[in-house]
C-alpha cells in the first residue's frame, strides 16, 4: 500500500503513545514501560503473548539491537514502520505477522444514530473503558467493541462483528456510538490499530492512516 503520509514523526509518535496507553487500559495490563525514548514494553502475561514491545519507526538501530537481544518465545514486537524497512533487521527466530495500520480520526458526534430494528445495544464499563455490544433478535451477541479513554484520546479496541451479522452496518454503528460517548467525555481524537480487513472499513468511515505497523513474534 502506497500513500502520501501527512503525519510528522513527532505526531506519529504522539498517536502511537496514545494507542499504547489506551491498549493497556483496555486490556487491563500493567502500564507500559518506556524504552529510552524509542518505544514501550508491556507485560501481557498471556499464553502465546507474554510481552509486547511497541516501537517508534525511526529508531532503526535501536530496533535492530533489541530484536537481536530478545529470545523468549511468545514475545511480540510491533513497529510503527512498513515491513520493507523492518523485515531485514529481524533475526530468523522472528516470524512476521500480517501488516496492521495505525489510524486516527477527529472525534465527531451524530445524535441521530439508527439501530436496525432487529438489534438492541448495551453499554458497560467504567470511567476509563467503555464496552458496547449489539444483540441479535435471539439475544445472541452480534457485534462488540471497546474504547479506552486516555487524556484527549479515545482508543478503539476489539471491534468485532460476528460473521452471520456482517454487512448490516453494525461495525459502523458501534463505532459511531462509541464516538458519541467519547465526545461527551471531551475526547477529540480517535486512535486504533486496524487489520488488513478493518482498514477498508475505517478508511470508509473517514479514518486516516498514520503509519503501517510491522508485527512479529518469537514462536514457541
Amino acid at each position: 500500500m502506497t500513500t502520501t503520509n501527512p503525519f510528522s514523526e513527532q505526531r506519529k509518535n504522539e498517536i502511537l503513545t496514545a494507542w499504547v496507553n489506551g491498549w493497556t487500559i483496555s486490556r487491563g495490563t500493567e502500564a507500559a514501560f518506556p524504552l529510552a525514548g524509542y518505544g514501550y514494553k508491556i507485560h501481557v502475561g498471556l499464553p502465546g503473548h507474554l510481552e509486547r514491545y511497541v516501537l517508534q519507526g525511526q529508531a532503526l538501530s535501536a530496533i535492530q539491537l533489541l530484536a537481536h537481544e530478545l529470545s523468549i518465545p511468545d514475545t511480540w514486537i510491533k513497529i510503527c514502520a512498513p515491513v520493507s524497512e523492518i523485515g531485514a533487521l529481524l533475526p530468523p527466530r522472528w516470524t512476521l505477522k500480517p501488516v496492521e495500520y495505525l489510524m486516527c480520526k477527529p472525534i465527531t458526534v451524530h445524535i441521530d444514530v439508527d439501530v436496525p430494528g432487529a438489534y438492541t445495544i448495551q453499554f458497560g464499563g467504567d470511567e476509563q473503558v467503555v464496552s458496547i455490544k449489539a444483540l441479535g433478535p435471539d439475544g445472541q451477541i452480534a457485534a462488540t467493541g471497546r474504547m479506552a479513554l486516555t487524556a484527549r484520546y479515545a482508543v478503539f479496541d476489539q471491534i468485532v462483528t460476528e460473521p452471520s451479522h456482517r454487512r448490516k452496518g453494525l461495525g459502523r454503528l458501534l463505532m459511531q456510538m462509541l464516538s458519541n460517548h467519547a465526545f461527551a467525555r471531551q475526547a477529540d481524537t480517535g486512535v486504533l490499530v486496524a487489520t488488513e480487513d478493518g482498514y477498508a472499513l475505517y478508511s470508509a468511515l473517514g479514518w486516516s492512516l498514520c503509519s503501517p505497523m510491522t508485527a512479529a513474534v518469537i514462536n514457541s
